[in-house]
């Protein structure tokens, strides 16, 4: 039997003749790639030995796997049908860093090891990185309050940061722009980064202002970093509304004179025009649309509505509104924390923000609505109203029709469909909302996104999700963001090169988040591999069809795995949970 012993063979995968992009900035070359177990053995012109799997690579380039920054996969991996983040695996992403915006990556209810213990037993797709949320911790402390926590609820928020960090936190995120993160000062978040710093993290925040604002928001970021002594990063760095286009040459100064002075400042950006995990916005702004008398609910509204029922009974409603929210004993003991009015208030909060407003498809506020457009003077001032909203926004040649009954509108802007009907821009917007048009305001100029691109301190961030395969309409950047940047802004427009794209998604982010062993192709990295198809490279989605699956990556090893054949899933799932080594 000895002769057994020497047929093994030498590697568990060999990739020969490819054209690789390393990750560096160096230009591509041709190599030969050996794989055994999760690690790169050897990169050599021409590799002899024997291989489980050889795969001629001839024609096809292969790089790093793809890392990306920001996503909020997180809560739709938390349903074992979405493990293997299929959406991001065929872009070539092999690690994702969830809990952004100031939520956290497991749900509010559980622990960090939960949430990581369950990702080791079941599997996922992709490598995952997690971040503790700083409004799911302020909120689990002091509610949805706009003041500042007193120095007792302070040190209970540093407890649970610092309980994250020792489960296996990689840092903690904020969302300055969303409840309850905005009432947060400045000092509230340094506060908290400390604890971060202090176990070598890193601070990743969607920043309080990405419109007029935007200097200041940055100047906040830089401030934190300073006085906290933390690694910062700002999420899907941009600027918004037409008229702060350009703020984003002051805003990259900002930081460059941060890191100048070495404080650790890097960005991510998805390359698109659009922002929103939900896309599509209303053409007519809600107080427009409301009118006179029909305010935002109060308090003292949501107290009459809820407050005669029982605990369980809310309890039961919450249940029956919010499908998505899975019940554990984790759950149950949050809500039985909650004093009687944090409970009426968190439940009835969290059923009526799906519930209340739902525009022309909510029948009682429709009819209000067309009455006031039977009066001509009414309907004159409706339709000024909905034309300034929109100039001001982005002007009616930067809002895209999405979806529409009437197809021949798809992809077109308000402003050719007012001249293909020859009407006002105010009065075509009103017809299209109310017959259930989804529209997208293109918010980012096309000139911002490609002078962010160039900087090299900028990596790559979705900002998108893991849905249930063609259910709801989702943002077309959760399946298609990394081969989109390739496509479109290294092949077509050649704003950067091969190598700098790559390098954005690869060696950049694994530097930023501190992988030395990921995001390069090298002897002794981890074996997370793209084989890309650079001429074949297809972007299937549309804004009015956005599940489409991405075609380029021909194949994908993550952790020395094959997950992607010949563009066929495997059923792998051979992610980690990757945790930050506490110093």
């Amino acid at each position: 039997g000895f002769f057994l012993q020497s047929s093994l063979p030498d590697y568990d995968l060999l990739i020969t003749k490819a054209t690789v992009v390393d990750g560096t900035l160096q230009p591509p070359y041709q190599a030969d790639v050996a794989v055994k177990g999760d690690l790169i053995v050897e990169v050599a012109k021409k590799i002899k030995g024997t291989a489980k799997r050889t795969i001629n690579a001839r024609g096809l380039y292969l790089t790093p796997g793809f890392i990306d920054l920001h996503t909020h996969v997180d809560r739709g991996m938390y349903f074992p049908e979405n493990r293997a983040c299929l959406n991001y695996l065929k872009q070539g992403v092999t690690t994702v860093v969830v809990g952004q915006c100031g939520s956290s990556a497991w749900p509010i209810f559980e622990k960090a090891e939960d949430q990581i213990k369950r990702w080791r037993e079941e599997g996922i797709g992709p490598n995952a990185a997690l971040l503790i949320g700083h409004g799911t911790v302020r909120r689990l402390v002091m509610g949805d309050e706009n003041r500042a926590p007193t120095p007792v609820e302070l040190e209970r928020m540093k407890e649970l940061v610092r309980e994250a960090m020792e489960q296996g936190a990689y840092g903690m995120s904020t969302g300055l722009i969303y409840l309850p993160g905005r009432y947060a000062k400045t000092d509230e978040v340094i506060e908290l980064a400390k604890v971060v710093a202090s176990y070598g993290g890193i601070y990743h925040t969607h920043i309080r202002n990405e419109r007029d604002q935007l200097l200041e928001a940055v100047k906040e970021a830089i401030e934190i970093a300073e006085k906290a002594g933390v690694q910062t990063h700002i999420s899907h760095f941009k600027v918004m509304g037409r008229k702060n286009w350009g703020l984003v040459r002051q805003a990259c100064e900002l930081i460059e004179k941060a890191r100048a002075r070495d404080l650790e400042i890097t960005a991510d950006q998805y390359p698109f025009r659009f922002s929103s995990g939900y896309p599509y916005r209303s053409l007519i702004p809600i107080s427009t649309w409301r009118g006179e008398g029909q305010e935002r609910l109060t308090n003292r509204d949501i107290d009459n509505i809820f407050g005669h029922l029982s605990d369980k009974e809310l309890i039961d409603l919450y249940q029956k509104t919010t499908p998505y929210i899975p019940f554990h004993e984790h759950h149950w003991q949050f809500l039985r924390s909650l004093s009687r009015e944090r409970l009426v208030q968190y439940i009835g909060r969290s059923i009526l923000s799906t519930e209340y407003f739902q525009g022309p498809e909510n029948p009682r506020e429709r009819m209000f609505f067309y009455k006031r457009l039977q009066d001509p003077q009414e309907a004159a001032k409706i339709y000024q109203e909905v034309e300034n909203y929109i100039e001001e926004l982005v002007g009616a040649e930067n809002f895209i029709v999405g979806v529409c009954v009437e197809k021949k509108y798809e992809g077109r802007s308000i402003r050719e469909i007012a001249t293909m009907k020859k009407q006002s821009v105010g009065k075509t917007a009103v017809e299209l909302e109310m017959m259930g048009a989804k529209c997208i305001p293109l918010q980012m100029s096309e000139k911002d996104i490609e002078y962010i691109m160039e900087k090299e301190w900028v990596g790559t961030g979705s900002d998108g999700v893991a849905p249930f395969y063609g259910i709801g309409l989702t943002h077309i950047r959760s399946y298609s963001t990394f081969l989109h940047k390739i496509k479109k802004y290294v092949l077509e427009r050649k704003t950067i090169s091969l190598p700098q794209a790559i390098r954005s998604q690869t060696a950049l982010a694994a530097e930023i988040m501190g992988w030395p062993d990921r995001g390069r192709i090298k002897k002794g990295a981890k074996a997370d591999l793209v084989l890309l198809d650079l001429k074949h490279i297809k972007i299937k989605t549309s804004i009015s069809n956005p599940h489409q699956y991405s075609r380029g990556v021909r194949y994908l090893v993550i952790n020395g795995e094959m997950v992607i054949d010949n563009e066929n899933y495997t059923g792998k799932l051979p992610g980690q949970v990757l945790v930050l080594n506490k110093k």
